[in-house]
């Protein structure tokens, strides 16, 4: 009887061990599966900060004026592009002063103002006797500031200042 008791014990030993060892090999299989999840998801995460891969990067230029909106069933989508209206900023240059709705401001301020401005506001420079250097000064500084501008020479014989001719008419970008 004791064999039998020793062998009996051994067997549930031997058991025990094997019942323990696949318990080990399942939680590490668990472990590994969500590791594997938890990589992808990383993965995931970080190609769509980078604008990579699954359709939701930020791709290129800079998405202005486009509107993306779906149907009522949601099986299709409709881009519709809309154009940005363009808006002008009148700057008279007489002499050698710059007027803005009636006030005469300096260059630095005037570049200040213009660059608070939004990129679809055009300066419209109006020439009314203005010296070359002032002009040159406000085109130069509206040009590297990257801002657009045109500008219009008023005629000698016109009687009323506001009212401009276009004898010469420029448009820069």
């Amino acid at each position: 009887m004791s064999i039998q008791n020793d062998v009996e014990k051994l067997y549930r030993s031997d058991l025990e061990k094997q019942r323990q060892k696949q318990k080990k090999k399942k939680k590490k299989r668990l472990l590994g599966i969500l590791l594997t999840v938890i990589i992808i998801a990383a993965l995931i995460l970080i190609m769509q900060y980078l604008g990579l891969g699954l359709g939701g990067g930020k791709g290129e230029g800079s998405g202005e004026g486009k509107d993306v909106s779906t149907s009522s069933n949601d099986t299709s989508v409709t881009t519709t592009t809309t154009a940005v209206p363009k808006e002008f900023f009148d700057i008279r240059v007489s002499g050698s002063t710059y007027i803005i709705d009636e006030r005469v401001v300096d260059l630095n301020s005037l570049i200040s103002t213009v660059k608070l401005m939004s990129d679809n506001v055009i300066v419209r420079i109006t020439d009314d006797n203005a010296t070359k250097n002032a002009m040159e000064d406000l085109k130069k500084a509206l040009t590297d500031d990257g801002r657009e501008f045109t500008e219009t020479v008023l005629d000698d014989s016109s009687l009323d200042n506001s009212v401009a001719d276009d004898v010469t008419t420029e448009t820069v970008r």
